[in-house]
């Protein structure tokens, strides 16, 4: 990727609906760089940003802000004509209004924006097409509604229209963390259909079909997609933040696997990053979607049979008795291997050699007789989804420069999935032919610190999300991390580690104390709990009020 010369934004027209609710309306393209006073064009005008308020005396704001090189990576272009890929971005969204109140926000204090597409008019004539686009809701409206918006005498008007698809927005919003609901086509109050990303309920769907469920707006699915790749991708992406091209790939790949028939090929996929980086958890929460039967095993304890360690065969047993002893199933499971750069480093290399071999065997698809005490049958692995991770230490040599919509900072990268694959071959951790049986090599790059943020408070695998959650629900009580606790946290994460995990761990730990209390007093009556920066220093330091 080239690198960034300059950033491109939107700017918007505001209109003022009251004093928290405003509708912003895109103008033109805006080209030049973030600053600490807004964003700066070339031709030296400089327009605020929309952060966290609006201030309805201002006729203008610049928003959604990208570097050239995000948005080549967002819309797959090889170029570099940046004034092309600027063109490009602001097609994509100049037929679309952004509905805000600036109450209604995120955990981490940042309104949500509730995008209104004129451009994508519904196929269905009397019809409304809400749906999410990542955790974006979004409305389509068909031809009437728009020209119904578009020739409102009086902002009144617009604002009671806009109210009404704000409504659906936040529903949709509610449907999809509760039902996994990702698309809902409305006509008057009268709901069509529902789409889900989750798996189908068989036998709710043939009392739909038998008509022995009745459907309304609050019951039932009647029309899921069940398995796809779009609901692949979405439910990784919920779980993992700063690798989208990657789970995007890795979801058509592991896509692919589980839809292929005898005959058809199995691609093997290598992940290569720091720890920390989510490259397990995109594995799992693939799995868990699919509801397919994983393993995990650290590929640096790996040995013949009959020598100390894990064997293949012992690894294969395992996935058997995952799969509930059905071997069908086992052989269309996953096996993920971690540590797979270590490999080549651990042990006596005379015994390495062997299950590289056996390894070679078992990615390109081979027959494995298991005959123990307890079981007997013969594995064939060529329908297996193979997986693989390692940090490769040794290759990682270069940095990259990350921004978004903020400074720009340089954090280490790996390189291309092409120069990746050559440096582990330079670096000798594998020869050309023991990692030509894996197709696809994915890199996953140190996260910087806004995205350990956003995960943190927004994640669906964040440790505090779920904490939060748990406790709203048990306890009737809010979570609340202020701003100097997460940076406190962080702060303190960045002493000892670059990844997730830790920061998860930390977070764990400084919650325990208070958790305590609260099972001890669960009938006090507690609302909101706080955790601030001295939470951090002292767990035993919370702000808990009723």
């Amino acid at each position: 990727m080239k690198k960034m010369k300059c950033q491109f934004a939107i700017k918007y027209e505001i209109y003022k609906l009251d004093d928290t609710e405003f509708m912003l309306k895109p103008v033109g393209l805006l080209k030049g760089e973030e600053t600490e006073d807004g964003f700066k064009c070339e031709n030296g005008k400089e327009y605020p940003i929309f952060l966290d308020v609006l201030d309805g005396r201002r006729k203008y704001y610049a928003d959604m802000i990208y570097a050239d090189d995000e948005l080549s990576m967002i819309f797959d272009y090889d170029g570099d004509d940046e004034n092309f890929i600027g063109n490009y971005f602001y097609d994509q969204y100049k037929k679309t209004l952004m509905f805000v109140d600036t109450t209604d926000v995120s955990e981490a204090g940042i309104p949500y924006r509730n995008m209104i597409n004129l451009k994508m008019l519904s196929e269905e004539e009397d019809s409304k097409i809400y749906y999410m686009d990542d955790s974006i809701p979004n409305v389509v409206l068909n031809e009437k509604a728009v020209r119904e918006m578009m020739d409102s005498k009086s902002l009144k008007k617009v604002k009671i229209l806009l109210t009404k698809y704000q409504n659906n927005l936040d529903s949709i919003k509610k449907r999809r963390e509760t039902d996994g609901i990702t698309r809902i086509s409305i006509t008057g109050n009268t709901v069509n259909y529902y789409e889900t990303d989750r798996n189908i309920d068989f036998e709710e769907l043939e009392k739909v079909r038998t008509g022995k469920k009745d459907i309304s707006s609050n019951s039932g699915v009647i029309d899921n997609k069940d398995i796809s790749y779009i609901g692949l991708r979405n439910y990784i992406r919920e779980r993992i933040y700063g690798h989208e091209n990657e789970v995007d790939t890795f979801a058509q790949k592991l896509y692919m696997n589980h839809t292929a028939v005898d005959g058809e090929s199995i691609e093997s996929i290598l992940f290569v990053g720091p720890t920390g980086t989510g490259k397990t958890e995109t594995v799992r929460a693939a799995c868990k979607y699919l509801n397919i039967p994983m393993i995990e095993f650290n590929a640096s304890n790996l040995n013949t049979e009959g020598i100390v360690g894990t064997s293949i065969e012992s690894l294969i047993t395992s996935l058997y008795e995952a799969s509930g002893c059905d071997l069908e199933k086992a052989q269309r499971g996953l096996v993920f291997l971690d540590e797979f750069d270590k490999l080549s480093d651990a042990g006596d290399l005379s015994t390495k050699a062997p299950v590289k071999n056996i390894l070679l065997t078992f990615t390109g698809g081979g027959t494995f007789p298991i005959d123990n005490n307890h079981y007997s049958f013969t594995f064939d692995s060529t329908m297996t989804n193979k997986i693989y991770a390692g940090v490769f230490d040794r290759i990682n040599d270069k940095q990259k420069p990350i921004g978004f919509g903020a400074t720009t900072k340089f954090v280490p990268m790996l390189g291309t999935p092409e120069q990746v694959r050559e440096r582990i071959i330079e670096k000798k951790y594998f020869t050309q032919e023991e990692l030509s049986r894996i197709t696809t090599v994915l890199t996953y790059d140190e996260l910087t610190r806004e995205t350990k943020k956003e995960i943190l408070l927004t994640c669906k695998s964040s440790e505090y999300t779920k904490k939060r959650d748990r406790y709203k629900r048990q306890f009737g009580i809010d979570l609340i991390l202020d701003k100097d606790y997460v940076d406190a946290l962080l702060d303190q994460q960045s002493k000892v580690s670059t990844g997730m995990r830790t920061i998860n761990n930390s977070f764990k730990r400084t919650i325990d104390n208070v958790e305590k209390f609260i099972l001890e007093n669960s009938d006090k009556g507690y609302k909101k709990l706080v955790l601030t920066k001295d939470t951090v220093l002292d767990p035993s330091k919370f702000d808990l009020s009723k």
